[in-house]
């Protein structure tokens, strides 16, 4: 039996049923995709820089000096704490904790940096020690042995996922050996890292060739550009880790000092936007496009024919007062703008 149906109606579950819900869809999508017009994706910019109370490799100078750029040129909210050598993991966990229900909100973005000794337990998991590590001890170095004596430790991976689950988007930065083990499966947010070596390698120490001091000063020069992403934070940081070059001479001061950075990715959305970085410098938030029933019948009603952008011979119109005109005044086009043509049917 033929269908007298004029219309494919198998997709009709698919639709967009009101008016309503379109505008959320657009009002996502634009956000995800020009997620800044002149000022920040983000309300506020949290951030945790933390170090050991007992540092012994002297990263106190370099947190101290990346905590002032992250203050004073993107404007910031900085804390700087320190893991005690006593209680670590559960002071530690107390700590995160805290730091979310302060701050945790879809509209603001956390950050979490760590400057210090890690390395990869049995399972592959990350784990921080206040521990100094001798180079002659290599397996130690990389992997965690449960026969060597105690010493002060975090079980970050436990504590990573805390952040991963929170409502903000998270960036952690880490700098550290075996930086990269903290890679997991998926998180229910938007959480990136980027880790100063991968899971098997060593972080060079305090000085030149660190991940922090690269980061620091790629932070500097950013800051001078506008909005940028992550991605494109651990671009130019490993740019400038690969730009030293060694002389390959028989001195241990002339061998490759530096490591290769690494840039995670931990969300469940099939493309995940990218965390934007920018200064907090201007309080209001670009309006969100709000589409409703009311509003586009009247516009409907206000708008003829004649008044279209295009004629009905296909020309573009020469009059000055075009609807085009009347919608986006700004004729630069600073900001990225979107037309939408919406056909209508009673049923």
């Amino acid at each position: 039996m033929a269908s007298d149906r004029t219309h494919d109606i198998s997709n009709t579950p698919f639709h967009v049923r009101d008016i309503k819900a379109l505008g959320e869809v657009l009002t996502n999508a634009a956000e995800a995709a020009f997620p800044n017009c002149g000022v920040s994706r983000y309300k506020e910019v949290h951030t945790l820089l933390l170090s050991w109370e007992d540092d012994n490799l002297g990263v106190a100078d370099e947190i101290d000096e990346l905590g002032d750029v992250l203050r004073n040129l993107y404007s910031f909210d900085v804390e700087e704490w320190k893991i005690p050598s006593k209680r670590s993991h559960n002071s530690l966990a107390a700590k995160v904790l805290g730091f979310l229900d302060d701050y945790e909100s879809k509209d603001n973005l956390l950050i979490v940096y760590y400057g210090g000794h890690g390395e990869m337990n049995d399972d592959r998991q990350c784990v921080w020690s206040w521990e100094r590590y001798q180079e002659a001890d290599l397996t130690d170095f990389f992997f965690h042995s449960t026969d060597k004596p105690d010493a002060s430790e975090v079980q970050w991976y436990g504590l990573q996922t805390m952040l991963e689950q929170a409502k903000s988007d998270v960036l952690i930065l880490l700098d550290c050996c075996a930086a990269a083990s903290s890679a997991t499966g998926s998180g229910s947010g938007i959480t990136e890292i980027i880790a100063a070596c991968g899971f098997e390698a060593w972080a060079p120490g305090v000085g030149q060739h660190s991940f922090t001091r690269s980061l620091i000063d790629e932070l500097r020069y950013l800051h001078r550009t506008g909005p940028f992403s992550t991605s494109l934070l651990h671009n130019k940081v490993l740019s400038r880790v690969k730009y030293w070059k060694p002389r390959f001479a028989p001195s241990a001061s002339h061998r490759e000092m530096r490591r290769t950075p690494i840039y995670i990715v931990i969300s469940d959305e099939t493309r995940p936007r990218s965390i934007e970085i920018e200064a907090q410098q201007q309080p209001s938030r670009p309006s969100e496009i709000t589409v409703n029933s009311s509003s586009l019948d009247s516009t409907f009603s206000s708008l003829s024919l004649s008044e279209a952008v295009f004629s009905t011979t296909g020309t573009a119109s020469g009059s000055s007062n075009s609807s085009a005109d009347e919608v986006w005044p700004d004729k630069e086009f600073k900001c990225p703008k979107v037309l939408i043509s919406v056909a209508l049917e009673e049923e």
